[in-house]
């Protein structure tokens, strides 16, 4: 009996990541632009203004770098896979404990509006560095 493996064409792995970045993105800057919303406070709104402001440096000079990375990793791989092979095994790993961190953190007695500033640092982050790879997605698929 053989083992199942959802393989696909690696071209397709370009387009999962960036959807993936992007959606995460997404939702960490909706679930603080809610959090600050409701808060009522001035104030939260230029932290949230600022943190997605100081998201696009923290995306170019950190997540991009993980991105071109596994960009990279991708390349190298032969025309089809297996479709959870976008990122290395151990990054499933850093994602566990990140979603534990983000648990944690609105479990914490943080108020949501500090929260929200962290949320939309991260979150805008990964909305930046997702563009990597729709412009890698978009290249395969030009040739």
């Amino acid at each position: 009996m053989s083992k199942l493996k959802p393989e696909v064409q690696k071209k397709w792995l370009y387009w999962v990541s960036g959807l993936l970045w992007l959606g995460v993105g997404l939702m960490l800057c909706l679930r603080a632009f809610f959090w600050v919303k409701s808060s009522q406070e001035l104030w939260a709104w230029g932290l949230y203004v600022f943190a997605l402001g100081v998201s696009y440096f923290m995306g170019r000079f950190f997540l991009f770098r993980l991105a071109r990375r596994n960009l990279r990793r991708l390349d190298e791989k032969p025309e089809r896979l297996c479709c959870f092979a976008f990122q290395p095994w151990r990054s499933y790993l850093v994602i566990a404990v990140m979603i534990a961190m983000g648990i944690s953190l609105r479990r914490s007695d943080i108020p949501r509006v500090w929260l929200a500033g962290i949320y939309a640092l991260m979150g805008g982050a990964l909305v930046w560095a997702s563009g990597l790879y729709f412009s890698r997605a978009l290249e395969v698929l030009r040739q």
